[in-house]
């Protein structure tokens, strides 16, 4: 047998070395605690409301195309005041020209 390059060799040999019996001691510990419970699932949470507001309610919309097409607000404008984005303005303006187009045809 050629001697070892480590002098803490000894300590890893299986099965009968210290550490060896400590990490084979560690992962059956791992295992009864897998099998037991279920992992722990860590949910992220973004910062903001907890409920936020997605959109302006289907009521309100008559009063936004009021705003943008006949007084001639910017989308943004509008927007800032309901605390949605520009785009969100915008789907609502395209949403009822197809309603209209669809009740004239």
């Amino acid at each position: 047998m050629s001697s070892s390059l480590s002098p803490i060799l000894y300590l890893f040999l299986a099965p009968f070395g210290t550490l060896y019996q400590r990490v084979q001691h560690l992962l059956s510990e791992d295992e009864t605690a897998a099998g037991s419970t279920p992992p722990v699932v860590i949910k992220h949470q973004r910062p903001g409301p907890k409920h936020p507001t997605y959109g302006i309610p289907t009521s309100e919309w008559s009063i936004v195309v009021q705003r943008v097409v006949e007084l001639k607000e910017p989308l943004r404008t509008v927007a800032a005041a309901y605390g949605v984005s520009h785009e969100t303005i915008r789907r609502i303006l395209l949403l009822t020209r197809q309603r209209r187009g669809q009740q004239d045809a």
